[in-house]
């Protein structure tokens, strides 16, 4: 089986590079889940407007770890909706952010929108190869803002 074969691997791996004690992210196995072209997106509001910052690869890293430093930081996966169509897939992938996986303490919840492309396909026509994220987006929880009640179910 190809490494990354399915939408679920992909999704389990990156919830797990991003999570860990203070410095315990593992980007060299999470840049392998990123088409070399992937865009990046955080978004907040800032000064009561909305801003998106987008980022390739290597300036996403190079943002995110003062962000994580000194911090345990898990993001973990609470919901999750996948359509695919042939080559593509769109994920709404709902989260909450702990200090520890079990740690009774939420810090923020959100959604990480992610899209991604199988590289190749079957003689049947049925993807077979490994599943890249080509983009991804997100947005937290905020006052006036919740996550709808039919995305925290898998």
């Amino acid at each position: 089986m190809t490494q990354y074969a399915t939408v679920d691997e992909v999704m389990k791996t990156l919830y797990e590079c991003i999570s860990g004690p203070p410095g315990g992210q593992d980007w060299l196995r999470d840049r392998e889940i990123y088409h070399p072209r992937a865009l990046i997106t955080r978004t907040r509001i800032e000064d009561g407007k909305p801003v998106a910052y987008t980022f390739d690869y290597a300036e996403f890293v190079a943002a995110t770890i003062p962000l994580l430093e000194g911090r345990s930081f898990y993001e973990i996966e609470i919901g999750r909706k996948t359509n695919i169509f042939g080559q593509i897939a769109h994920v709404y992938s709902t989260y909450e952010a702990r200090e520890t996986p079990d740690h009774p303490e939420i810090q923020f919840r959100g959604v990480n929108m992610v899209h991604l492309w199988n590289d190749s396909r079957s003689e049947t026509g049925e993807p077979n190869g490994r599943w890249w994220i080509m983009s991804i987006i997100w947005d937290n929880e905020r006052e006036g803002l919740a996550l709808p009640a039919e995305w925290l179910v898998r």
